[in-house]
């Protein structure tokens, strides 16, 4: 059986993001071969304030830099005071054992 991913990053930032509830319900069935930002971000039009925190927060860790270039900010303490436990507690448990991709 084929792995549904073929890039282990792009699994592990996959995983990532659908630790929090709410981007696990949005991308359930999108399978890229390979993470792209900008293909993230592009499934987010309608989507809530919380979901996009945690949209900003997956392409801030994906690559830092990049989403410094290109004004994708991901505020904690606004992140903080938006989300539910849930959300709260996936943020918490990567940044327990941080890993970038």
């Amino acid at each position: 059986m084929k792995p549904r991913y073929t890039n282990q990053s792009t699994e592990r930032i996959l995983r990532l993001a659908k630790s929090f509830p709410c981007l696990a319900r949005k991308l359930g069935g999108w399978h890229p071969a390979e993470f792209d930002p900008e293909q993230f971000l592009a499934l987010t039009d309608g989507w809530s304030h919380g979901e996009l925190l945690c949209a900003m927060f997956i392409v801030s860790v994906w690559d830092p830099g990049s989403a410094k270039l290109r004004g994708w900010k991901f505020d904690l303490f606004e992140f903080v005071g938006t989300a539910d436990p849930d959300h709260r507690v996936a943020l918490m448990l990567w940044l327990a054992c941080p890993s970038w991709y």
